[in-house]
């Protein structure tokens, strides 16, 4: 597996020993955002790369997309998560959710793990202590359509 990888439009990506995988911290706007590349394969590296350039590229439209899948269609999941059962839950509106969700902290690149291994990818964001340790991550296929979401547990 490769160790040094370079990009004109990412830079030089980072190489994790431990589990094959690379990163890259990016910036937007002022605020750093995690690209992670998880290489179950030799040669997913390579697959990944001029992905994530394209996506990278295109940034404001896959954050618009993500935070709009979100809050559409992830709100009431989130909304349960922080319901425990509290006389009076935190509950989170679709406006704070939007400005929550402004700029991710991450985008992770996977294999799908089927038996074609095609390329995916998932934005995560919600960085913010009303979300109580929960982050919604919203799943792309190779060529940028949204295929799922998910409110995530933290903890």
């Amino acid at each position: 597996m490769p160790r040094k990888i370079t990009s004109p439009v990412l830079g030089a990506l980072k190489f994790h020993r431990s589990d094959g995988s690379y990163s890259v911290a990016m910036d937007h706007k002022g605020a750093e955002i995690s690209l992670h590349f998880l290489c179950q394969t030799d040669d997913a590296i390579q697959r990944f790369v001029p992905i994530a350039e394209r996506v990278w590229k295109g940034r404001v439209r896959y954050f618009k997309a993500f935070r709009e899948y979100a809050v559409s269609n992830l709100l009431d999941q989130l909304n349960g998560f922080l319901d425990c059962g509290e006389e009076d839950p935190p509950q989170v509106t679709a406006s704070q959710l939007r400005g929550m969700l402004k700029t991710p902290f991450s985008i992770t690149f996977i294999l799908s793990g089927n038996e074609y291994e095609d390329e995916m990818f998932f934005i995560s964001g919600g960085d913010d202590p009303r979300l109580l340790d929960h982050c919604l991550a919203v799943y792309f296929d190779s060529q940028g359509n949204i295929t799922d979401g998910e409110a995530v547990s933290l903890f």
